[in-house]
């Protein structure tokens, strides 16, 4: 039974980040593939070419150049001759301290040094087993950036192929960190060709969570929202805000038919360019389940019925389910994650030769 919630999950995760929020797919493929289905696709076209009647280009010139000063420097930077700064986006330890210092400026060579350090602390001699590199087209504008994956970091055990990447922007005559993710055995986490990201992974048998964000064409984190899942309502007896959940439904002979959703929001203007969540709104809503474990639809579980009851007695305040999509696409609206740029091709990756950096790197 749980495999079969399972499979719902992934279906109800991934229809909550359609644009159009039409209708829910019935079948999932592929669970690493959080994507909008196709019948949600329908009625969205492509951007109308706009003929520019100036004789004198005075707005493609400068993208041309930007993209050829950004890819220069890309270039220098893999090849030691360029620095890079962390003071848009600060990667952090374990401890939560910062890796690099504000203001200052590192080149490749010296990344690797402070990268090794940090996650190879309790190994002797250990090395990074090869660095990927491409460029991404954040934003879909035409002007690339620079994504650089580390691998085998091990992450959560030694030799489990995990993975860390750093996403740099030229800006200003300079290049900045504008982003970095993990990937590693209980966190999936990808990022697009237009930037878009996702993370999805299991925080015990019955409960999943899954985080959306984007860099955006300027180079800023913008984080979207979280959405968890809680398949077994026993577990929210744990929770101070949520604990009187699985109490009134065991009174009411309430089982294991309810499956509980939070989706959260950073609503902090302050927090673009941090993992940080400084003003945290979250929503809760509810799916309940017929004996084939397939989600009932009807409205009138969210207005009269014993599924209701259960929350206003618990005192938790619910949303509907197509209130939640509302709010997200909406809060994707707003940052500009359009069907487009949540459409694109994964990133396809080139090894980096290792030769210059074998002090850091080897297989």
């Amino acid at each position: 039974m749980k495999k079969n919630k399972l499979l719902i999950i992934i279906l109800l995760i991934s229809s909550f980040l359609m644009i159009s929020g039409c209708k829910k797919s019935e079948s999932v493929d592929n669970t690493k593939n959080l994507t909008i289905s196709p019948s949600m696709t329908q009625g969205i076209t492509e951007t109308p070419t706009i003929t520019h009647t100036i004789e004198e280009s005075t707005t493609i010139e400068p993208t041309f150049n930007l993209e050829q000063h950004s890819m220069e420097a890309y270039e220098k930077f893999m090849r030691n001759e360029m620095k890079v700064s962390f003071d848009r986006f600060m990667p952090k330890d374990d401890m939560g301290e910062a890796l690099y210092k504000k203001e200052s400026e590192y080149t490749f060579s010296e990344v690797l040094d402070i990268v090794t350090a940090n996650y190879f602390e309790n190994f002797t001699n250990k090395k990074i087993k090869y660095i990927d590199y491409s460029y991404i087209d954040c934003g879909k504008d035409g002007v690339n950036e620079l994504a650089l994956r580390f691998n085998g970091m091990d992450i959560y055990e030694e030799y489990d192929d995990s993975t860390l990447v750093y996403i740099i922007k030229y800006i200003d005559e300079k290049l900045s960190l504008c982003y970095y993710y993990e990937t590693w055995a209980r966190s999936d986490s990808t990022m697009n060709e237009y930037g878009y990201y996702q993370s999805g992974g299991s925080n015990g048998a019955s409960n999943y969570s899954n985080d959306y964000g984007l860099i955006d064409k300027d180079g800023n984190w913008q984080f979207i929202v979280s959405i968890e899942s809680e398949l077994d309502i026993n577990q929210l007896a744990w929770s101070d805000k949520l604990g009187q959940i699985p109490i009134v439904a065991e009174m009411k002979g309430i089982g294991d038919e309810i499956e509980l959703y939070t989706i959260c929001f950073n609503n902090n203007e302050k927090a673009t360019n941090s993992v940080e969540v400084g003003n945290k709104e979250c929503y809760y809503t509810f799916y309940v389940y017929d004996n084939n474990m397939n989600p009932i639809k009807d409205e009138n579980l969210y207005t009269n019925s014993i599924y209701k009851e259960i929350f206003d007695e618990a005192k938790v305040p619910f949303i509907t389910p197509d209130k939640m999509l509302a709010l997200i696409s909406e809060k994707e609206e707003k940052v500009g994650a359009t069907a487009e740029i949540k459409k694109g091709e994964e990133i396809t990756w080139k090894t980096l030769d290792e030769n210059m950096f074998s002090e850091y790197v080897g297989r």
